[in-house]
């Protein structure tokens, strides 16, 4: 999820407090070879958000390292001002979400000069020099997204046709924009799909309108999708409205596809409700950021280029490739369906049966 910034979560807010916002200490912290690692997060806003911060805060603690967290909720300036501000407590190294990816290159170049390793995760920098960088595929979400209502509409009607309404997000999102993207493309594949996409700002209220009036404007309505979990419950209702919430296979069922893999939409799936969700991993984006600077650029080395292998995460694989700021691990966007939702090493599953921080 990147740059959304006209909506608000204010149980998530609370949430992301209740897991500690602010300087945690390791045990090392006042130790004369203090390793310090902070975290400049964007905002608390998402769920996503949050797990994502406590990944890196995990990470960091389990080396015995010191970190705080920042937040700069939305307000770019206010990201740009609080990486000022941790530079004058001489970390060791920094990691972020940034923003904007334009605008945290001066802030980037800023730590260069004083040789302090630069970790981005979720929503890449345009330039200077990043360590390390982990993030996501959205254009091939959209497209995967899009792949998976189509191979439902085969099935349900024989052929590639049928009516699909798109809920896309706010496009100065970047994630959802690309989102749409790929799935506007997609769909271009294929004339004899109506494909409906109406923006609703990736608000929940939105995303109940635009279903309900769509619902009423096309009754047969064959699938819906929107760009993130939390909003899409929105649609959720909707349907329940409609008299539409069926499970797959039942009569008057909804294709049902969304991104992100939030605990909501496991639950979905393994009820039977959802057909499937393109997933992608703040845990991992976090926990990955916090081993390679630990293991290289806090050491003065490179990041190597070359697969990336670790079993705990579901995707398994990855390639760490030469990208436009340095090091860059895209994981792979994947499949959460019926077949594999009750995988414990699914990042819903992590964050809220494991690490115990409520979805609300």
């Amino acid at each position: 999820m990147t740059d959304i910034n006209n909506l608000s979560r204010r149980s998530l807010m609370k949430a992301g407090a209740a897991i500690g916002v602010g300087t945690m200490l390791g045990g090392s912290a006042f130790a004369a070879d203090r390793v310090f690692v902070p975290y400049s997060n964007k905002s608390l806003d998402y769920y996503f958000f949050v797990i994502q911060e406590e990944a890196v805060k995990r990470a960091v603690l389990a080396n015995t390292w010191e970190f705080q967290a920042t937040n700069a909720n939305f307000d770019n300036t206010r990201q740009l001002e609080q990486w000022q501000s941790l530079m004058l407590s001489n970390p060791s190294a920094i990691i972020s979400d940034p923003i904007d990816s334009q605008a945290i290159v001066s802030a980037i170049r800023r730590y260069n000069q004083k040789k302090i390793p630069v970790g981005i995760i979720d929503t890449p920098a345009d330039g200077g020099d990043v360590a390390i960088t982990v993030s996501f595929d959205n254009q091939l979400g959209g497209v995967m997204a899009a792949q998976e209502i189509i191979k439902r509409l085969i099935a349900k009607h024989g052929s590639p046709k049928g009516t699909v309404l798109n809920c896309f997000g706010a496009l100065q999102s970047v994630a959802w924009r690309l989102r749409k993207e790929g799935m506007d493309a997609e769909f271009a594949k294929y004339p004899e799909i109506k494909y409906l996409a109406r923006p609703t700002e990736g608000a929940l209220d939105q995303m109940l309108a635009v279903t309900l009036s769509t619902l009423s404007e096309f009754p047969d309505l064959d699938a819906v999708h929107a760009p993130s979990d939390s909003p899409s419950r929105g649609i959720v209702t909707a349907l329940q409205q409609k008299d539409r919430w069926k499970k797959v296979g039942e009569e008057g069922h909804v294709i049902f596809v969304n991104i992100d893999g939030e605990p909501v939409a496991l639950k979905w799936i393994q009820e039977g409700y959802m057909d499937s969700c393109v997933s992608q991993d703040p845990i991992a984006y976090g926990e990955i950021a916090v081993e390679m600077l630990g293991k290289y650029a806090m050491k003065g080395e490179a990041v190597p280029i070359g697969p990336y292998t670790n079993s705990k995460y579901f995707w398994e694989k990855g390639d760490i490739v030469q990208g436009k700021t340095g090091a860059t691990l895209i994981i792979p966007p994947f499949i959460i369906d019926a077949s594999n939702a009750a995988d414990p090493r699914h990042w819903g599953a992590i964050a809220e049966n494991v690490w115990k921080i409520p979805y609300t």
